[in-house]
């Protein structure tokens, strides 16, 4: 009689084969057996599956679903942005679930960078998997720690001698309008907390102190202010937008930021920082809008919606991070009676499938993984130069702002120069 295959064993193959290879590739584990059973059925299975596809766009990225229904996606030329999208769709999913509810451990969702993680995700899958023979002990899994006030030192102390432009990302806004044309809206920009963790502490995971991961933002937002102006652009986009902390704007290093940069500025605020202080957040917008800018309040979802006035905080823009919840009846009436003049945009678009919907219910400003891909192919398609490069490479240049990844592009005009968007 023939003996099946599981699926760990051929996980495990394709991660003995990767260790042979000289690119980069990412493991994404997602442990779905951690879910209450309701919430791991068939049909969850299937639309976190379906989430999974943008990963999935080239040949040598390849989905797995184990034994225990947890899965684990191995790839390479995927962005942290993109994966992160996909990460936070799929947490939206299960948000009432005690597992996701609780946050206390990243152990849900794990990234691994196989060029030094591999033996950790082997471990793992041998862990959860007790027919599969043991080569690497259990006990090299290693959890991500919780934040300290050490760690934080550490931390501080190594971004002294980092340049922090290295890790500050740049996403295009864009708005479709059939009257009036398409074009990016604005250009965010922000400090990229995934890589800065796993370049400098990544046994540890900085979000899971929130007075902590305060302290370090704090420090951020002032790097980045004082960076962006050495950025090495050579067109600026029409506006940009900057996430941070609402006790930032009232900084000198701010006030100065804003005297100097060339274009209109749009703040992004999280709606949990503004109620912590609501006197403040309003004394700030109040002097922003005297200068010309402008608010924006990120990161929406449905059940945010349903229990607050947004209208009352009077933004210039709303932003959505779409999921499938969304897709439900009463998140669409949300939606639709948002009756603000505020801008909404939808963001974290890992597919076709969003604009889609976002288009048919009357929004028309996008941003994600999936406009960054049409405006790189865009971009690379109308450079002299493009047939040289791949997509990959050309959105990776268009993301960043650090010049070691940037002096890559040999036409630096085409790339910062906003792409002709006639037909999506």
């Amino acid at each position: 009689m023939f003996k099946t295959k599981t699926p760990e064993a051929y996980l495990l193959e394709t991660l003995d084969r990767i260790s042979k290879l000289s690119v980069s590739f990412y493991g994404v584990y997602v442990g779905m057996s951690m879910l209450m059973p309701m919430n791991r059925g068939y049909r969850q299975l299937e639309i976190v599956s379906k989430l999974f596809e943008p990963l999935l766009s080239n040949e040598q990225s390849r989905l797995f679903l184990l034994s225990n229904k947890d899965f684990v996606l191995v790839g390479t030329q995927i962005s942290l942005e993109a994966i992160e999208e996909v990460l936070y769709q799929i947490k939206s999913l299960f948000a009432d679930d005690p597992i996701i509810a609780r946050q206390q451990e990243n152990t849900f969702e794990q990234i691994f960078f196989l060029d030094k993680d591999l033996d950790r995700l082997k471990a793992l899958i041998h862990e959860n998997r007790s027919d599969v023979p043991v080569n690497t002990p259990s006990s090299d899994v290693k959890n991500m720690e919780p934040f300290n006030p050490e760690q934080l030192d550490v931390l501080l102390g190594k971004l002294e001698h980092l340049n922090t432009i290295d890790f500050i990302h740049r996403q295009s806004v864009l708005s479709l309008n059939g009257q009036t044309g398409n074009s990016i809206l604005f250009q965010e920009f922000y400090t990229s907390i995934l890589q800065l963790q796993q370049t400098l502490c990544p046994t540890c995971d900085v979000t899971s102190d929130k007075s902590l991961f305060n302290q370090l933002t704090q420090t951020l937002d002032r790097r980045m202010l004082g960076t962006l102006s050495l950025s090495g652009l050579t067109s600026y986009p029409p506006a940009i937008s900057l996430n941070l902390n609402i006790s930032t704007l009232s900084s000198s290093i701010f006030s100065r930021f804003t005297e100097v940069w060339p274009t209109p500025i749009i703040i992004e605020l999280q709606l949990a920082d503004i109620f912590y202080d609501i006197r403040r957040y309003q004394e700030a917008v109040s002097k922003m809008r005297e200068k010309g800018h402008r608010v924006l309040i990120d990161g929406l979802s449905p059940v945010e919606l349903e229990y607050v006035d947004i209208r009352l905080l009077k933004p210039d823009f709303v932003k959505l991070f779409w999921s499938p919840v969304w897709e439900t009846v009463k998140a669409k009436e949300q939606v639709s009676g948002l009756d603000t003049s505020a801008k909404v945009i939808l963001a974290r678009c890992g597919s076709e499938e969003a604009l889609k919907w976002g288009t048919k219910i009357g929004i028309h400003h996008f941003q994600g993984h999936y406009i960054d891909a049409v405006l790189g192919a865009l971009t690379k398609n109308s450079c002299t130069f493009g047939q040289e490069c791949t997509l990959a490479s050309c959105m990776a240049c268009r993301r960043t702002l650090s010049e070691k990844i940037r002096r890559q592009c040999v036409h630096l005009k085409h790339l910062d120069a906003p792409p002709q968007v006639k037909v999506i």
